[in-house]
């Protein structure tokens, strides 16, 4: 029975198909239904591959640059971490009580009691310290042959330290600090060790004061996910192989590697790093996982820095994305199949109730009978209908209608013609409605993306504000106490005008006067320091401007100057270029009525583009002196006129009438978007009732003339 099954199987295949390539030849409905159902299915997937693609690249752009200053933030938090214990060290090494202590242990022997004294109170300080968090795990007292001479851990008192992988810091340090991980020889586990010498009053070296930091605090830095998303991860990788053998390990406070990566783990990111390199990529991690990442190689450190998203998550949104299209261009070609059918069905249906007439007259024709010929029923009032009609006309006009049937022709091509013009009108507005919504989605991706960087701009300047004020508001206070403790010693001076030598020598040593003098300075200075900390913080918060959404009156000269203030960075002089100069030339303009928020992006377009522009001419011309005008002035007409412009490389007529054209960039790939300029016209026109113009001469520079009404008008809202 099997047998005779899996036989007939095969020759019944071939005729379902030629039954079904017969109905599809035969068949109108089926045709159309077909073509139609393909051809949407179709359109789907391209819509979906393409959005696919697009969300895609948007999101590996913006997850690159999050993780790209996720980064440089923990590595900045690294640094200061470590110069902040640097600065304690050098601090506690310094302060009398902990120095006489610590020259008292070097210096005497270790059966006098007063070796013993000061040991005991030395220890006693530095473990009350530690418990406070001071940031160390144990701090020692080395002498000149590396033996341990006081520790905060008893035990290792009399041992030998070897100083090989210790990092030593002094006052002049700058702030990168060398910092060494290398094994325990107790513990086995990751250690960075600071030292600093301890000189007697001739300047020689008596040994050394030397701390074990807390690697915990640098878990807490490096493994912190803030920034990153879910399956987001951060961690160091170090380098413990030898010369023939390269071995990459985890570097945290408990241990190197882990128990799961006994041989120490592998990536492209992790190899690009430890090779010295800095960037981004797409890779499989450590655990095969594939991954979106960043990597820094930190020299001072000798160690790899990684910051990674796995992609699965990274590109959820763009999956999500297509899996709707996907969905919902399913339903919508179900709906249309069901349309077509429906569709399909009224239009045969008087299309075979003709054929049918024409069969019946057809064969009255033949036999030369042309008298009470049948007629069509007309079942639609459309053109089948009217084609009913006419047929109708037709045949019982047969035997006059030769002359009569030329007419017919005539007049049926010419509603043709209308019907054909009618539908290439009705393109041409959907090709403008189309023209209009590419529009549209650019200016709402660009809207999006200037909403992020004022929500990332308040953020920061809310995070900052808060301890810059902290430091600000106590300055006063250190002032004064300062101020009281120097009249103290003066006090001190006049009443008991006569000093012991010791005192003579330490007030020479440390220049009492030029500490007098300058320690209120140095307060100055620190204030004028959290000032301006305080005055970009409020620049960064006016210019992101979260809050005002609605039209209202603002200074544009505020606006200017906050957007200068965020681009200040750009404008300093690098490697590359030199110091790009602003020059402001501000009239007396009132306060205009506007969105604030909105005019800072156009501004924002417009300097970031002159500032790309002066670069780019830098690179060309080492001569070159880059400068940026911006003038501003009141108009007869109610109106004022923003002029921004810059002694760059200019631009031609052709490219100058493609500026403000959706997607249409001069920059390479991957460097511009097309938007700004476009998305910028639509503010100053559509939204502010305002013009826009550039004017631009190769080789001279560009110009760009922001005119906006001071009063409100007619608002365009699309």
């Amino acid at each position: 029975m099997t047998e005779v099954i899996n036989r007939d199987l095969p020759s019944s295949r071939p005729l379902d198909i030629g039954i079904m390539f017969k109905l599809w030849k035969t068949r109108l409905l089926i045709q159309l239904v077909g073509s139609f159902s393909l051809l949407s299915i179709t359109i789907v997937a391209l819509v979906a591959a393409i959005a696919f693609q697009q969300a895609r690249q948007s999101l590996k752009a913006s997850v690159f640059q999050r993780l790209t200053a996720v980064a440089a933030l923990k590595e900045n938090e690294l640094n200061r971490w470590l110069t902040d214990r640097r600065d304690s060290l050098l601090a506690l090494s310094t302060l009398p009580e902990i120095n006489r202590q610590t020259i008292t242990v070097l210096s005497t022997p270790r059966d006098e009691p007063a070796h013993q004294a000061a040991s005991d109170n030395l220890q006693a300080s530095l473990k009350g310290l530690i418990r406070n968090g001071i940031g160390f795990k144990e701090m020692f007292v080395l002498s000149r042959s590396g033996r341990i001479l006081m520790s905060t851990d008893s035990q290792r008192v009399g041992r030998y330290e070897t100083t090989i992988e210790h990092s030593e810091v002094i006052s002049t340090a700058s702030q990168n600090i060398t910092a060494n991980f290398y094994p325990s020889p107790d513990t086995n586990k990751p250690t960075v060790t600071f030292t600093t010498p301890i000189l007697n009053e001739a300047g020689q070296s008596l040994g050394i004061l030397a701390a074990h930091l807390n690697l915990d605090e640098l878990d807490g830095i490096i493994r912190n996910n803030q920034g990153l998303e879910g399956a987001g991860e951060s961690y160091l990788v170090a380098d413990l192989g030898s010369s023939y053998h390269s071995r990459h390990v985890f570097v945290s406070a408990e241990e190197f590697s882990s128990e799961d990566f006994p041989e120490g783990v592998e990536s492209p990111g992790i190899s690009a790093a430890i090779a010295g390199n800095n960037g981004t990529g797409l890779y499989l991690n450590y655990r095969g996982v594939p991954v979106i990442g960043a990597y820094r190689w930190l020299a001072q450190q000798n160690v790899a820095f990684l910051v990674e998203v796995e992609q699965r998550e990274a590109f959820a949104l763009a999956r999500q994305l297509a899996r709707r299209i996907v969905f919902a261009g399913l339903g919508l070609a179900a709906l249309l199949m069901i349309g077509i059918v429906l569709l399909g069905q009224q239009i045969l249906r008087p299309i075979l109730a003709i054929a049918n007439t024409a069969h019946l007259v057809e064969a009255k024709v033949k036999t030369g009978n042309i008298s009470n010929l049948e007629t069509a029923p007309i079942l639609a009032n459309n053109e089948i209908g009217l084609l009913a009609k006419t047929f109708n006309e037709m045949t019982q006009e047969l035997q006059k209608a030769y002359t009569q049937l030329a007419n017919y022709s005539r007049t049926l091509e010419e509603k043709v013609s209308i019907r054909t013009q009618e539908v290439e009108s009705k393109n041409k507005v959907l090709e403008t409605t189309l023209s209009k919504l590419k529009q549209t989605q650019a200016q709402l991706i660009q809207t999006e993306k200037m909403a992020g960087l004022g929500q990332m701009v308040a953020g920061i300047a809310h995070e900052v504000n808060n301890p810059v004020n902290f430091i600000h508001g106590n300055l006063e206070h250190l002032r004064t106490y300062a101020q009281y403790l120097l009249g103290l010693c003066s006090l001190y001076a006049q009443e008991y005008p006569v000093e012991t030598s010791k005192i003579t020598d330490y007030k020479a040593e440390i220049d009492i006067a030029y500490l007098q003098a300058d320690l209120l300075n140095i307060l100055k200075s620190i204030k004028l320091g959290t000032t301006r900390i305080q005055d970009i913080v409020l620049s960064m918060r006016n210019f992101s401007r979260l809050d005002e959404s609605d039209f209202k009156i603002a200074d544009i000269h505020e606006g200017l100057d906050n957007t200068i203030m965020i681009l200040q960075h750009r404008l300093k002089a690098t490697s590359q270029h030199p110091e790009i100069r602003i020059c402001k030339d501000y009239d007396s303009i009132p306060n205009i009525e506007c969105f604030p928020g909105q005019l800072n992006q156009v501004f924002l377009n417009l300097i970031s583009n002159a500032i790309d522009a002066l670069i780019e001419m830098s690179e060309q011309s080492a001569m070159f002196k880059p400068e940026i005008t911006i003038s501003t002035q009141q108009t007869e007409a109610e109106g004022i006129v923003i002029a921004i412009a810059d002694n760059g490389l200019g631009m031609s007529e052709a490219t100058r009438k493609k500026i403000f054209d959706p997607f249409f960039t001069t920059k390479a790939v991957g460097e511009g978007t097309g938007l700004g300029l476009s998305v910028s016209y639509a503010i100053v026109v559509e939204r502010h009732g305002g013009t826009i113009q550039c004017d631009s001469t190769p080789g001279l520079g560009t110009t760009f003339l922001v005119m906006l009404p001071i009063r409100r008008t007619v608002l365009t809202v699309d």
